[in-house]
C-alpha cells in the first residue's frame, strides 16, 4: 500500500500547493477528498498489514519468537498510516496558506 499511498500523497499534495500559490478555490473540494481518500488508504494498508503480521506470527511454535514477530510487524505496519498523515499534514499546511494568502470575500462587507 505504500506505492499507491505515495501516489495520491504527491497528487494531494500538488493539488494543494496549486492552491497555496494560485488561489484556485474549485481545488479544495477535490483536496478534501483525497485526503479522506489517503486517511482510507492509510487505515486499509494497515489492517492489511497487521492480517499478515498475525498470519505470520502462528507459524513458530516458541511464543517468544511469536511475540517478537508481532511487534516489530507492528512496527512496520505503522509506516503506512504514517506515510498518509505526512502526506495530509503537508496539504493541510498548504491549504491554511492558500487560504490567507486568498481569502474568499465575505458577502456581508459588500457595500448596499
Amino acid at each position: 500500500m505504500m506505492y499507491p499511498i505515495f501516489a495520491l500523497g504527491l497528487l494531494t499534495v500538488g493539488s494543494s500547493a496549486r492552491f497555496a500559490f494560485r488561489g484556485e478555490h474549485q481545488l479544495l473540494a477535490f483536496v478534501s477528498w483525497m485526503m479522506r481518500t489517503l486517511l482510507a488508504a492509510g487505515g486499509f494498508g494497515w489492517l492489511a498489514e497487521m492480517m499478515r503480521i498475525l498470519s505470520a506470527s502462528q507459524g513458530p511454535s516458541d511464543p517468544m519468537l511469536a511475540a517478537r514477530v508481532v511487534m516489530e510487524g507492528t512496527t512496520e505496519a505503522a509506516h503506512v498510516p504514517a506515510l498518509a498523515l505526512m502526506f495530509i499534514t503537508f496539504a493541510c499546511l498548504a491549504v491554511a496558506i492558500g487560504q490567507r494568502r486568498f481569502p474568499l470575500p465575505n458577502p456581508s462587507a459588500v457595500a448596499r
